[in-house]
Order: C-alpha cells, then sequence, then structure tokens
C-alpha cells in the first residue's frame, strides 16, 4: 500500500477518489457512496455553505449523530479552509452555548432532532444558556420552515465558482477541526487539529493494523470524538477502506450491520464488546469476517473484544491534544503483547 501523496483533507479526497473511484467509501443504510461519489458529493455541499457565506478560517460546528451528512458536511467545509467544531450530542444546553461561543461558530449544521429531542427544544436550550447570537442554521434530516436544508446546499451553490473548490485553497498547518475535550477541571477546553496531522498520524496507524482498501470498518463510535472523526475515518480513508455507519450505538443493531456487510474492522469502546457478545441473539450472527481495529482496555476487555472475533484488535494509548490514538500496538504482536501493552 503506498503512502497517499497529499497533507491536506481535501487533497486526500481527491487522491483517494482518483485511485480508488469506484470502491466503496460511506456506507449509512440505503446510502452507499464511493470515493468518487463522495468527493462529488462534498464539492456540490461545499459550494452551497460558499454561497452561505462559509470562508476560509471561518467556524462551522456539526450536531447530529453518525450520518452521511456529517462526513459530507465535515469535508465540505474544510475544502473550504473552515474550522470544524465538533459538537456532543449529548450535551447539555449550557455545554453547547458556551462551545458554541468560545470557538465564535458562524455556522451549525443540526439535525432536526438531536438525541430525540426536536429542534425548537434545542435552540431554546442554547438561548436559554445565554447564547446571544445563533449561528447560520442549516438543518438536516427534515424541512423546517425559515431554515436551510442541508440537501438544498447543492442547488444554492449551482453558481458559485468552481475556484472556490479548487485545490491548494488549504494548507497542511492549516487547522481542519476544533474538538472540545472533557473540561474535568474547569471549563472544556477547544483543541485544534491540523490537516497535515491528521494525515499522518493515521497512515501510521493504519499501517500498524495492516488495514487495506478492502477493509470495511464498522462505526458506531460518535463521529463528535477524535477516535472517530480524527482516527478511524482518516485510518481507513488513507488505506482506500470503507466505512459502516451505524447512527448510534445498539448492540443487536451492530450484530446484524457488521454480518450483513462483512465488517473486517472493529473500532469501538469494550463496553460495546460486551454488550454485543452478552446480546441474547449474539449465537445468531457470524463475525467471521472481522480481523483487526482499535480499541483502549485491560487486559480481560481486550480479550473479550478477540473472543467475539477480532483476531488482531489493536490496544491503544491516546488523548485528544495528540490526535487521538498516539501509542497503538502492531497487529502482528503476539496477544500476550497486545492484551497488556497500550501501544
Amino acid at each position: 500500500m503506498r503512502k497517499p501523496a497529499s497533507r491536506t483533507a481535501p487533497d486526500l479526497m481527491d487522491e483517494m477518489a482518483e485511485r480508488f473511484a469506484g470502491n466503496d467509501f460511506i456506507i449509512d443504510g440505503d446510502v452507499r457512496l464511493t470515493y468518487a461519489g463522495f468527493s462529488g458529493a462534498v464539492r456540490d455541499h461545499a459550494k452551497g455553505l460558499y454561497a452561505l457565506g462559509l470562508r476560509k478560517s471561518g467556524r462551522l460546528a456539526i450536531l447530529m449523530d453518525n450520518r452521511v451528512e456529517w462526513l459530507i458536511a465535515y469535508f465540505a467545509a474544510m475544502t473550504l479552509g473552515g474550522e470544524v467544531v465538533a459538537l456532543n450530542t449529548w450535551s447539555t444546553g449550557p455545554e453547547l452555548a458556551y462551545q458554541i461561543d468560545h470557538a465564535d461558530v458562524r455556522f451549525l449544521i443540526v439535525e432536526c432532532r438531536v438525541r430525540d429531542r426536536g429542534l425548537d427544544a434545542v435552540l431554546g436550550d442554547l438561548r436559554g444558556a445565554g447564547l446571544d447570537r445563533l449561528p447560520t442554521l442549516v438543518v438536516v434530516g427534515a424541512a423546517v420552515a425559515g431554515r436551510t436544508v442541508f440537501s438544498d446546499l447543492p442547488a444554492l451553490g449551482a453558481h458559485a465558482p468552481d475556484s472556490v473548490v479548487r485545490a491548494g485553497v488549504v494548507r497542511p498547518y492549516d487547522i481542519a477541526c476544533i474538538l472540545y475535550t472533557s473540561g474535568s477541571t474547569a471549563t472544556p477546553k477547544g483543541v485544534p487539529l491540523l490537516h497535515g496531522g491528521m494525515i499522518d498520524n493515521m497512515w501510521s496507524i493504519g499501517e500498524r493494523m495492516h488495514v487495506m482498501p478492502d477493509d470495511r470498518l464498522w462505526l458506531a463510535v460518535s463521529l463528535f470524538w477524535s477516535f472517530s472523526c480524527v482516527n478511524a475515518l482518516f485510518t481507513v480513508m488513507t488505506h482506500g477502506g470503507a466505512i459502516v455507519l451505524q447512527h448510534r450505538f445498539d448492540a443487536g443493531e451492530a450484530l446484524a450491520l457488521i454480518e450483513a456487510e462483512s465488517c473486517t474492522m472493529f473500532y469501538g469502546m469494550p463496553t460495546m464488546a460486551l454488550a454485543m457478545s452478552e446480546h441474547p441473539d449474539r449465537a445468531c450472527y457470524n463475525l467471521g469476517t472481522l480481523r483487526t481495529g482499535a480499541t483502549i482496555g485491560t487486559p480481560e476487555q481486550i480479550q473479550r473484544i478477540v473472543d467475539l472475533g477480532v483476531q488482531n484488535i489493536c490496544n491503544v494509548y491516546g488523548l485528544t491534544e495528540a490526535y487521538g490514538n498516539s501509542a497503538v500496538t502492531d497487529a502482528h504482536d503476539s496477544l500476550a503483547r497486545r492484551l497488556a501493552c497500550s501501544g
């Protein structure tokens, strides 16, 4: 496998669309986008965001479950040189309001229901938390009176010049995204991650996992977390593989999805593996395609994932400030080493 030459997310998208044009990249239920199809969708939506006023270094936040629209919005904003703020769908109104204000977010792409709460309730929480200025809203999932709908962005940007999405607009040391930490001892801090670092680090991680273009990643870890929107995404993308999205984790649905899509990669937490192992229908599903992936846990927790079928699971250590995973065992290391060594 040849390392990509690209050092920015939009250039990587273009490079992989050329190398793996017809290969599946994103699978979200009935929606299937090849690398070429994803690139086209990103460019069309980027032009729509440009028409709304997003420019280089402008801040755009995303608040939704693991949907194909999350990834299209992410790359569309980065293609324009925008900086993406990934918002936690579990956050309270005050927490969201703080992050939107602190990051000076100007655009918000939001699902019409967030964790089963309607858009009006979510916006009411933001106003109630003292957020004086709401960002320009783009709504995913349903039409909302007076709001731009995500699916209308391509038409909105139909007359935007092709030059706004040309190669070279973004540089390797530009900020790609801003991820907020937990803030266990103070208010959360926003961690800026750069384009070049995301590609370099994740290529190396993929090499330690021995990822190949025919690999298919089951992804239920929330995209707002670095483990997902940085690690999992770019590990697979730099190697030409496919991502099978699960909107939210459900053990039974995960078992069915892994079997149906012949997923080869597990990227998740030990609690997910425990729920899948103990699911009453576990014996009904064949997870024999699983091979490699990443998790964080004790020897007992890692063994449970191996027992689930992921024989070459990699134990990792990381932190958001270091682009997520920063120490990773090799998938071909002995099981004894991978059980006891976090990278």
